[in-house]
């Protein structure tokens, strides 16, 4: 299911968030949990209302997760995303 997310305005800019779990599981964040200020996006957009987000150097990207491999944060993934109810 696709993350929703609000537009909102900082500095003059409009902004979207990526949520931080799937920035921890691409290898996106430093250690201290911080976005890696060294890892350039390109944000294109493609038509009127729509965008794509692109890592400028894709060898940033730890993509094991999406391979079917265990990502280096050790968190499930492929579960589903839904909760198991008891």
């Amino acid at each position: 299911m696709p993350n929703i997310n609000k537009l909102s305005v900082r500095g003059g800019s409009g902004m979207v968030t990526i949520p931080k779990d799937e920035l921890e599981m691409c290898g996106l964040l430093a250690e201290d949990g911080a976005p890696d200020t060294d890892v350039q996006l390109l944000v294109k957009m493609e038509r009127p209302g729509e965008w794509r987000i692109s890592v400028l150097d894709e060898s940033c990207v730890d993509d094991s997760w999406y391979t079917g491999e265990m990502p280096e944060t050790g968190m499930q993934v492929g579960s589903g995303g839904g909760r198991e109810d008891r």
